[in-house]
């Protein structure tokens, strides 16, 4: 690494409400350190090319508010397959791309017990690269919210498609602009086997916890 892990700043917001965030491997450290790892680092037991009701489990990890009826949901529609998904990151994705991303989570978002949260923490670990876990506090209401962090984040689910596309939009942006490529970089030397999308999130996170605790 050229730089020293404490020069490692991130620029999120997809030039809108762009801010910049501090020590970026501090915080990509600190998630570790928090137990969130336990979720990054569980490879699922189950089909990589289609979801089953076991797969709701692992979200548990990440404080998901899934709950029975989100389990029964699956039961009725599983397997749920993803044979529709691009083969590829998140960051090599065209916006028609993500298109079809945001269609399969919509697919699943009105399912009883689904909102966007659960359906992409579920959906994340089958495809750890392309889908970002689009969190109702940390994304829709702070990281996409010009009035953050006066405006404190809250917990209401989306099932709004346009506002899926939206989040899949400005993490895509974020994750390839410019003057971010030097910090993945440094990024990636810390936690190699993470893709992209895993180091924004739990960095995002952090950070995110910090300004607005639990």
């Amino acid at each position: 690494m050229t730089e020293t892990d404490s020069s490692i700043q991130l620029v999120v917001g997809a030039g809108k409400v762009d801010r910049i965030i501090p020590d970026a491997a501090f915080w990509l450290k600190d998630y570790r350190l928090n137990d969130r790892w336990i979720y990054v680092d569980y490879q699922p037991t189950t089909p990589t090319d289609r979801i089953v009701p076991e797969d709701l489990a692992v979200t548990l990890a990440l404080n998901s508010q899934a709950g029975y009826m989100a389990f029964e949901s699956l039961v009725q529609h599983c397997p749920i397959s993803l044979d529709c998904l691009p083969d590829k990151a998140l960051q090599d994705t065209s916006v028609e791309e993500r298109g079809i991303i945001a269609d399969l989570i919509m697919s699943m978002v009105h399912y009883p017990g689904f909102g966007a949260s659960v359906a992409t923490k579920l959906l994340h670990k089958k495809r750890p690269a392309l889908i970002p876990v689009l969190d109702n506090l940390a994304i829709f209401t702070a990281y996409m919210n010009p009035r953050w962090p006066e405006k404190p984040a809250r917990g209401d689910s989306v099932k709004d498609r346009e506002k899926i596309l939206e989040g899949l939009n400005w993490i895509a942006y974020d994750i390839t602009r410019p003057e971010n490529e030097a910090a993945w970089e440094g990024l990636k030397e810390i936690e190699p086997h993470w893709s992209r999308i895993e180091l924004f999130d739990s960095i995002w996170w952090r950070w995110f916890r910090s300004i607005q605790p639990v």
